[in-house]
């Protein structure tokens, strides 16, 4: 885990995807939007990231790469399947905003200035690479915007 800055009123730290490491341990637990760049990762894998932000009261995700619109989808459809089955999975008791981009730059700054909750106030980002970037690109990329 490594911080990225402030920008915009929310501390934005970056996570690599790595299975062997428990990278969801930086997961935030509240007031927080998951950024996800996303590129040929297995099912498994998408579900994995979907079913442990869900679990971690995540706000708000943005899905960014060439796996974004299915990564968006399956969070929406694992939520879906919570609501309908709430005593054996954890919801957060507000709605979990979901979008998907594949630009990069566009995707990171939808997410830091025009990504907002109705009702939760997003103070923090995690941003999990799960792509082949790296801290100083992405870092490289978000001072640019």
């Amino acid at each position: 885990m490594q911080e990225l800055g402030v920008i915009n009123n929310r501390t934005l730290i970056y996570q690599k995807h790595d299975l062997n490491e428990n990278w969801a341990k930086t997961m935030l637990i509240e007031n927080w939007l998951l950024i996800v760049i996303i590129n040929d990762k297995s099912q498994n894998i998408l579900d994995e990231i979907s079913r442990k932000a869900i679990d971690n009261n995540v706000c708000y995700v943005c899905c960014i790469g060439k796996q974004a619109e299915l990564l968006h989808d399956m969070i929406d459809e694992e939520v879906v399947f919570r609501e309908v089955d709430i005593e054996d999975h954890h919801l957060p008791s507000f709605d979990i905003n979901t979008t998907w981009h594949q630009d990069l730059s566009e995707g990171l700054w939808f997410a830091i200035y025009a990504a907002n909750h109705l009702t939760e106030k997003i103070n923090k980002i995690l941003c999990l690479d799960a792509s082949h970037a790296s801290y100083d690109s992405i870092k490289h990329t978000i001072y640019k915007l």
